[in-house]
């Protein structure tokens, strides 16, 4: 229905920019979701298409409505459901009449797992100046 809209339309092509994300911070074996949020096109329709690995999981995926912004162009969220596991790499690809080729954004699994080595260290540290500092007091007041 809106392609039959906007086929006639005089009106310039916006291309669209795309970005992919996690909708939370990512940690290994736990459920998340992968958005790719295009922004700034028109007219309508754009398509988006989804690859774990290089292999096509864009049936696993859902797209949103269309969302209008102030200057009259369009974004729109797809969203895939997924479960980090090191190494795999997740891409997103947008076409829409205004790109020559598809926008293709990658994104990898990295997860760093936190440490608490670096805070124990900062705080054993701390500790042992503040023991300096009040043995330097002792002795100077003693001293004098």
């Amino acid at each position: 229905m809106l392609k039959e809209v906007y086929a006639n339309s005089s009106e310039p092509l916006e291309p669209p920019w795309s970005s992919i994300y996690p909708k939370s911070d990512p940690q290994l074996n736990v459920k998340n979701t992968l958005i790719c949020h295009v922004i700034g096109f028109f007219p309508p329709p754009v398509r988006v298409s989804w690859t774990k690995n290089n292999v096509n999981v864009t049936d696993e995926s859902t797209l949103s409505r269309y969302y209008p912004n102030k200057d009259g162009t369009l974004n729109v969220f797809s969203r895939l459901s997924f479960i980090p596991e090191e190494g795999d790499i997740y891409s997103c690809s947008v076409e829409h009449k205004a790109l020559q080729q598809p926008q293709t954004r990658v994104w990898d699994v990295e997860i760093t797992e936190s440490s608490i080595g670096p805070s124990v260290f900062c705080g054993v540290g701390l500790a042992l100046g503040l023991l300096g500092l009040t043995t330097g007091d002792f002795f100077i007041a003693k001293g004098n």
